[in-house]
């Protein structure tokens, strides 16, 4: 057994993103835009897409923004509200521009998701910050992306399949939104705290198979999950046998070797591995201000809260697709 922990083995969830977050709440936009779009086969499982939308949307988009600019902000020589709208436009031209650039993105998008059958297999080859908003005319923008193949399909009518179906409780909304704000939050000392799942602990580790040492790791770092993922084995229980665990404890920790361990007398094998924690460390979320909820189009936590929960709900709807799918 390795130290080389990995965070997407079996085990772990996906977690969501931004963009994924920014997607759903962007569904509340009924005006749809006018834009043209130009689909071209270039391979077999391949499309070329050009997309232009009108000056008009994007010259509407600016107006609402220094519209509500205009109203409040802080202008050197001015008192708030009260510079003139020119003057609003010439000091904020910058940052309206980015905002309007990534909504009329998001929106397009979305657009175009919902106005052609393109069914993409990965991600478009899109780099949102090589884009740039015109000061005149049309945002242009092109990208290719891998498609799925077109075939008719069989008679299915009648087949009988299974159906994933799941009802997301509040718990398991909170460690989504977690999962979400993570990467924005920052890591504390929990020096008098008890290990719980989502802390960080720093532990030597020894591994023993009865009284022989099979390997031992110095001062690692473990994220407290459900589950803790080794190269060549997976501790299934770790959340549940290091929870409230304090710095100066010890924790056993039972860890299933690979049936691929280079050791044939390990394979498949469960061990006992003991956790000497010399550190634990908790992680601070970011506050839930209105400029940063601002990046996942929502202006407050409960909204925040009801978004994580229509993307855990979407995801479920996906793989209830992909499930049908695969028993058709």
């Amino acid at each position: 057994m390795t130290d080389e922990t990995r965070p997407d083995e079996a085990g772990t969830e996906p977690q969501t993103t931004a963009a994924e977050a920014v997607a759903v709440a962007e569904d509340d936009k009924p005006a749809k835009l006018r834009q043209a779009v130009e689909i071209k086969d270039v391979g077999p499982c391949k499309k070329h897409i050009k997309v232009t939308v009108e000056r008009q949307d994007i010259d509407a988009r600016f107006g609402e923004k220094f519209s509500e600019l205009t109203g409040g902000a802080a202008v050197a020589g001015f008192r708030p509200g009260k510079a003139p709208r020119k003057i609003v436009e010439k000091r904020f031209q910058r940052e309206v521009g980015d905002q309007v650039k990534t909504e009329v993105l998001l929106a397009s998008l979305e657009q175009l998701a919902e106005d052609h059958d393109i069914a993409p297999l990965s991600h478009p080859n899109i780099d949102p910050a090589a884009i740039e908003m015109p000061r005149n005319g049309p945002l242009v923008y092109e990208f290719e992306v891998e498609v799925r193949p077109q075939f008719d399909l069989p008679n299915y009518k009648g087949l009988k399949i299974k159906r994933v179906v799941h009802s997301f409780t509040d718990d398991e909304v909170a460690q989504e939104e977690r999962r979400l704000l993570a990467p924005h939050g920052q890591v504390v000392p929990k020096p008098d705290g008890k290990a719980e799942i989502g802390d960080i602990l720093t532990a030597d580790v020894t591994t023993r198979d009865g009284d022989r040492v099979i390997s031992t790791i110095k001062e690692a770092q473990f994220r407290i999950d459900k589950k803790l993922a080794f190269k060549d084995a997976v501790a299934s229980r770790f959340g549940e046998q290091v929870q409230g665990a304090k710095a100066g404890e010890s924790r056993v920790v039972d860890v299933t070797l690979s049936t691929a361990a280079s050791d044939a007398d390990l394979r498949g094998k469960t061990v006992k591995a003991t956790f000497d924690i010399k550190d634990l460390k908790t992680l601070r979320l970011p506050e839930l201000t209105p400029v940063f909820l601002e990046q996942y189009g929502v202006h407050a936590a409960d909204e925040l809260h009801e978004l994580v929960r229509v993307v855990l709900q979407r995801r479920l709807e996906y793989t209830q697709r992909q499930s049908a799918r695969e028993q058709v």
